[in-house]
């Protein structure tokens, strides 16, 4: 799936916007806007700085996709990552 998605910029673009239209989080309308303004400032690109951006937007696809079937009045969501969005520093070693 992600490399037919890579290959399709314009519908990569309205599965993310889609995506945001379920995305559990009072910040979604901040996130679709943030993703207008990230394809209209990268529509120039060529690649293969293109296919860098492509596939981190089909990534986001696949993170936005894992909220579509949480049941909206539950607390308890289980969401699983292939690599932590928010990496920690080591600790210094003593």
């Amino acid at each position: 799936m992600s490399s037919q998605l890579t290959t399709q910029p314009l519908r990569l673009y309205k599965l993310l916007l889609r995506g945001c239209q379920t995305f559990p989080s009072k910040n979604a309308p901040k996130l679709y806007q943030e993703i207008r303004v990230e394809f209209r400032e990268h529509k120039d690109l060529k690649p293969p700085q293109l296919e860098v951006k492509l596939a981190e937007a089909a990534e986001g696809v696949k993170h936005l996709a894992q909220y579509n079937n949480l049941p909206k009045t539950s607390s308890n969501w289980a969401i699983s990552s292939t690599q932590n969005p928010m990496p920690q520093k080591p600790e210094p070693k003593k």
